[in-house]
């Protein structure tokens, strides 16, 4: 009873396992079909680009998710078909491993049989007991040897076996070498020969050690079986390069299947829906993994990826739309700039500065511009990098404080320009002429030669003396006479000698006038205006002119002096004096006084 009741069991589990095998696949089968019915642009997986962007426009988040599954079961599906290749070459190539080693053992085999052909040829000459042992050894290594190419090919055999069993990997194999009758019966040969091997090694590998003319034989079979077994790698290998060839085709299927479904999963992100999974396995699937140990295949591969439309030649295009984008705005940024360069000197009011920083940015937004176009044409999405920087910009903007200051306070510069490049300033301690302004410094050249970059900080922080901002400098001189020269004459001399110097300015005319009377000299001010292109020649040149003058009117440019009145108690007094020897005495009185005193 018991007994009976385990069979029942049994059965019914056996029923419900064959319906499961049958229904599952049916079942997978009916949700496929549902989900490309569902789709409205999985009908053409080749449909151009630009009309798939058209098609997905007028559909809602929903229908669009639909369109998603639909491309993402197409992507799939050639991606099952590449990996499936992938495998059988993986397989041939351990298929030709084990035949190739077959050949070297048969090789080895014919090697040892010839040396044991050899060694009874000596036995039958000089047939010495010693002759006859290392014959018999010449014959039992050439057994093994024989034994062991059989092996080989056994092994060579059950690979071979493996993939017929598979029938994925053979189908891959099979649409590989679709349409070439001669690669399918190459294939074909290839295993038939490999079994014919098999079966005469097994036949020829109990004969080694019989008489000459069965070990001629056996050289002869396995000569043809080493044949045999070549002519089957040459068939194996030319498979395997259909195979490789037709994955480089699959491919390019897949690129063209992931193009066209992140075109569905931009339209699918912008209404709103979830595209993050799929993007995960577009670059999942992407690239090509290359196997370096297989150098052949290896070799394939690129070659097939360099010619492919979806890979080298494409990427020959988008490397050479970059090169060209980039040409052409780094020329458009220079003729604009030029362009604008001299359309900014209709504005005078505009200083050089401010001139060069809108000419400069303006070549360097293009530049960028064309730099982002360029990228674009690599398929390199740009939406992801703009992100990554807005979201970088807090932390570079904690890093860079100092810098941002200066370019804030550069900015501030150039707006309410205190000064101009070519102007003569004093700021921060540093004087000389401005040389560039830029949005974080500013170069300044001194007098001495040196060039001296000032923060935009320490400008802006700073009271700022600009000598040159006029187009009008005045030369100011204070010039000093003696009390006893007249104040009028040396007026008309100074008034004579700006009316009559070149480079003074009649309007703002000359000023001249008594500026002080100081302690030892009559300070006269002297005020001329000249340009300020002229200021430097003009003052030396006038400096100059003022004494030679001064010479010949008789006036008198006085030096600082003191007099000194000893009193007539200091008088009485025997002052030390220094000997001729540097020694102190007293000396004796030598002068007199008007009053007959004497010192």
């Amino acid at each position: 009873m018991i007994r009976y009741r385990q069979k029942k069991i049994s059965i019914l589990f056996g029923s419900l396992l064959m319906v499961g095998a049958w229904w599952l696949p049916v079942q997978a089968k009916q949700t496929t079909n549902l989900i490309l019915e569902k789709a409205v642009t999985t009908d053409d997986p080749t449909i151009p680009i630009e009309e798939l962007e058209l098609m997905l426009k007028p559909l809602t988040k929903d229908e669009l998710d639909g369109e998603a599954e639909a491309w993402m079961f197409l992507l799939k599906t050639k991606v099952k078909e590449l990996s499936d290749a992938e495998i059988a070459v993986k397989r041939k190539n351990r298929e030709l491993e084990q035949t190739k080693e077959a050949v070297d053992a048969l090789e080895d085999a014919k090697e040892a049989l010839e040396e044991a052909t050899d060694t009874k040829e000596k036995i039958e000459t000089e047939g010495s007991a010693k002759d006859r042992l290392k014959a018999l050894k010449a014959a039992e290594e050439a057994q093994e040897a024989l034994e062991k190419a059989q092996e080989s090919v056994e092994e060579a055999v059950k690979e071979e076996e493996k993939t017929k069993q598979d029938q994925t990997l053979q189908g891959a194999i099979d649409k590989a070498v679709e349409g070439t009758e001669e690669e399918k019966d190459k294939a074909k040969t290839s295993n038939e020969d490999v079994a014919k091997v098999q079966e005469k090694i097994g036949t020829i590998s109990n004969k080694i050690v019989t008489d000459e003319q069965e070990q001629k034989k056996t050289g002869q079979g396995i000569d043809k079986a080493k044949q045999d077994l070549e002519e089957a790698v040459e068939a194996k290998t030319e498979v395997k390069k259909q195979v490789l060839v037709n994955m480089t085709t699959l491919r390019e299927e897949r690129t063209a299947l992931s193009d066209r479904f992140e075109v569905v999963l931009e339209e699918l992100e912008t209404k709103g829906g979830d595209v993050q999974l799929y993007n995960k396995y577009i670059d999942a699937i992407s690239g090509i993994k290359v196997d370096v140990t297989d150098t052949e295949g290896t070799w394939i591969t690129i070659v097939g990826w360099l010619q492919s439309k979806e890979g080298g030649l494409r990427w020959a295009n988008n490397i050479g739309k970059f090169l060209g984008i980039v040409a052409g705005f780094s020329i458009l940024s220079l003729i604009v700039g030029k362009v604008l360069e001299k359309s900014l000197w209709m504005f005078p009011n505009m200083s050089a500065m401010l001139r060069q920083f809108v000419v400069r940015i303006t070549r360097q937004g293009l530049f960028l511009v064309g730099i982002l176009l360029g990228i674009t044409a690599l398929e390199v999405s740009i939406g992801p990098l703009m992100a990554m920087i807005g979201a970088a910009g807090f932390v570079v903007a904690f890093a860079f404080q100092n810098t941002l200051g200066n370019f804030a306070n550069g900015l501030m510069i150039l707006l309410y320009k205190p000064f101009d490049v070519g102007d003569m300033i004093e700021v921060a301690g540093v004087k000389g002429t401005v040389k560039d302004v830029n949005l974080v410094c500013t170069t300044i050249k001194t007098y001495e030669n040196k060039i001296i970059i000032v923060p935009n900080n320490s400008i802006w922080g700073n009271v700022i003396e600009n000598e040159t901002s006029s187009p009008i400098r005045v030369i100011f001189l204070t010039v000093r006479i003696s009390y006893s020269n007249s104040i009028t004459q040396t007026i008309q001399v100074l008034k004579d000698i700006a009316n009559s110097h070149r480079l003074v300015l009649e309007d703002p005319a000359p000023w001249i006038d008594t500026g002080e009377l100081a302690e030892y000299a009559v300070n006269i001010w002297f005020m001329a205006y000249t340009k300020k292109e002229d200021y430097w020649t003009a003052y030396c040149d006038i400096s100059r002119i003022i004494k030679e003058r001064f010479e010949q009117e008789g006036i008198v440019i006085p030096l600082p002096r003191q007099e000194i009145y000893i009193s007539e108690a200091m008088a009485k007094q025997d002052l030390p004096r220094a000997g001729s020897h540097g020694q102190i005495t007293n000396p004796k009185p030598h002068s007199s006084f008007p009053n007959g005193k004497t010192a």
